[in-house]
């Protein structure tokens, strides 16, 4: 299996960038991960067809990323703040069932600042939550990377996560 984390904007802040090659460095002794970076769309104005306008064609640009790099049998969850949320072990049981089905590929998308259409909610696989509050796109990204690399070294009897 291979993973994706797939995000709209660039890591910008300072620290996060190291912070999240760090995680992605450690993930890659337990599977192969590679992070790919889209272009976010400029928003002139706040209005809701402004809004869905941009959406539509970030999300044409997500899908033509996404299939370049998913197999047919590879899918792509969203990481979205309207998603489920899930504990480390949850996220630990899903990557074991990716294994366990042979799932190739498996994409993990965080957004631009307007989030995902609901046509790309649709065709997703699943829309997970990385908690009940908004994230900046960049925090999204660290959780998500090491929320990874966490419930991977669960799967693989790793000592990182202490449970209780």
């Amino acid at each position: 299996m291979k993973l994706y984390l797939v995000a709209f904007g660039k890591l910008k802040a300072p620290g996060i960038r190291e912070t999240v090659d760090y995680y992605v460095r450690n993930t890659k002794a337990f599977c192969p991960i590679e992070e790919i970076e889209l272009k976010p769309l400029p928003v002139p104005d706040k209005s809701a067809a402004t809004r869905a306008l941009i959406q539509a064609k970030e999300a044409e640009l997500l899908e033509d990323r996404l299939g370049k790099i998913l197999s047919a049998r590879g899918s792509f969850y969203l990481l979205d703040e309207k998603g489920k949320a899930a504990v480390t072990l949850e996220w630990a049981n899903q990557l074991r069932g990716f294994e366990e089905r042979s799932v190739p590929e498996v994409a993990f998308c965080i957004g631009s600042s307007l989030g995902f259409s609901d046509a790309v909610k649709r065709k997703a696989r699943g829309l997970f939550s990385l908690g009940p509050q908004t994230l900046s796109h960049e925090i999204a990204r660290l959780v998500a990377a090491e929320q990874l690399y966490r419930a991977l070294s669960v799967v693989r009897g790793h000592p990182y996560h202490h449970e209780g």
